[in-house]
């Protein structure tokens, strides 16, 4: 894929990199051409050693079963991706929370170039899960065990203006549920890039944002609350090497009668057996079980490493701060994996994640937890894509707020516990 073509597309993407943990090691997603299916099966133990994240852990031991399949059909003019999946868990301890819809997911995705000058695209994702911290990676926030749901639509337009220049247009409508609560989103953007040099790309991009939520109980009344914010960003891409790319993004945020910063840096570097990326954000993003709008900072760092040609480990700390009405609240994740594929239909993935983070806003101390995680994998092999053709964008981690559309993807892969 040429940066230069699908620059917009990836500048709008790029808040992917800011996640608070590492993404899951996963079997590669199919990429050749015509129709294709492909069923999997993953079986994972984890034990977490504080189930509620609350000041008293309780320990537990989860065997967690998840069926699901992708299917869809992709060439040069058309691509659609569907996926599909459930999840069932059993506990060891806490048998009143054995269930058999622990994780469902349902996501669609589509691309078409009706002209070499114009794309269209679309999303829409399903997600309801009884573990809602895997939702909240922008914040990197960590929430107790409950029942929440997800559901959000993504079209976007981007239309080549000459040989140097695109323009690009998104709405995206994303509504959460957590116990009873609710919080919308609905996020436009436009924004113009210029290729001004053979490494060197300058941007400029505009987004209205309307946050709303309801729902929040206050004593004997219902709390509900809304707000906008206008954001206009001014952005620079340079191929720094044939291996490393630089993303910095910056601009006014108004919202709430003030005005605030919006910085995106973000360095990717592909590097002897594996990639590297570092990114710095400063935004604003809603997060499951809170209300309101959040402004947050986070530092995010991402390594993953390719040993032979069937082990890969992969490791990312995040530093997240989150500031509500004055109040701060710092959050710290920590992440270590491995994947073997010891056959080419299994795979087998070890992980181990810590979380720390202040019990609210302004408390003071600090929650803990940390899990431990065995996974097997049964799918089979995928083709590699056409070499001469170039691979689609991968599609961004789903979060809402921040400075990208939001719902275009599941936030973790169909097998992960967090």
């Amino acid at each position: 894929m040429k940066l230069s073509r699908h620059l917009p597309v990836l500048l709008i993407l790029a808040l992917a990199a800011a996640e608070a943990h590492a993404q899951d090691l996963f079997p590669p997603p199919p990429k050749q051409r015509g129709t294709f299916l492909v069923p999997m099966i993953t079986v994972s133990e984890t034990y977490d050693d504080n189930l509620f994240f609350t000041p008293f852990p309780e320990s537990d031991l989860v065997t967690r079963v998840t069926a699901g399949a992708e299917l869809g059909y992709r060439s040069t003019p058309f691509t659609l991706d569907v996926l599909a999946s459930r999840a069932a868990d059993t506990f060891t301890q806490h048998k009143d929370l054995n269930t058999t819809d622990a994780r469902t997911l349902g996501q669609v995705s589509l691309n078409y170039l009706p002209s070499r000058s114009l794309t269209f695209a679309a999303a829409a994702c399903y997600i309801e899960t009884r573990t809602p911290s895997e939702l909240n990676t922008f914040s990197g926030l960590v929430v107790g065990r409950s029942e929440a749901t997800r559901l959000s639509v993504t079209p976007m337009a981007e239309l080549r203006l000459g040989a140097f220049s695109n323009a690009v247009g998104f709405f995206t409508l994303a509504d959460d549920t957590l116990d009873g609560r609710d919080a919308s989103t609905r996020t436009g953007g436009l924004g113009v890039d210029r290729r001004i040099t053979g490494r060197d790309t300058l941007s400029v991009r505009y987004e209205r944002r309307w946050f709303s939520f309801s729902g929040i109980p206050l004593g004997p009344t219902i709390r509900g609350e809304k707000s906008t914010a206008d954001v206009a960003t001014f952005g620079w891409a340079r191929d720094l090497n044939e291996r490393t790319v630089l993303v910095l993004r910056a601009g006014p945020r108004s919202a709430k009668g003030r005005v605030n910063a919006e910085i995106l840096a973000s360095l990717k570097r592909r590097i002897k057996g594996g990639r590297l990326s570092v990114t710095y954000l400063r935004s604003q993003a809603t997060t499951l079980g809170t209300n309101g709008a959040l402004d947050l900072e986070s530092l995010a760092a991402l390594y993953t490493r390719r040993i032979g040609r069937h082990l890969e480990i992969s490791s990312g700390p995040g530093v997240y701060r989150n500031s509500l009405r004055g109040l701060h609240l710092m959050a710290f994740h920590l992440n270590a994996e491995t994947l073997w594929r010891f056959t080419p239909y299994v795979h087998l993935g070890a992980s181990y994640a810590l979380d720390m983070q202040q019990p609210d806003f302004g408390a003071d101390g600090y929650l803990r937890r940390g899990g431990l995680q065995v996974r097997l994998i049964v799918s089979p092999p995928q083709r590699q894509p056409d070499p001469s053709t170039d691979e689609a964008p991968e599609a961004p981690v789903e979060e809402r707020g921040g400075s990208s559309p939001r719902g275009t993807g599941p936030t973790t892969p169909a097998g992960e516990y967090r």
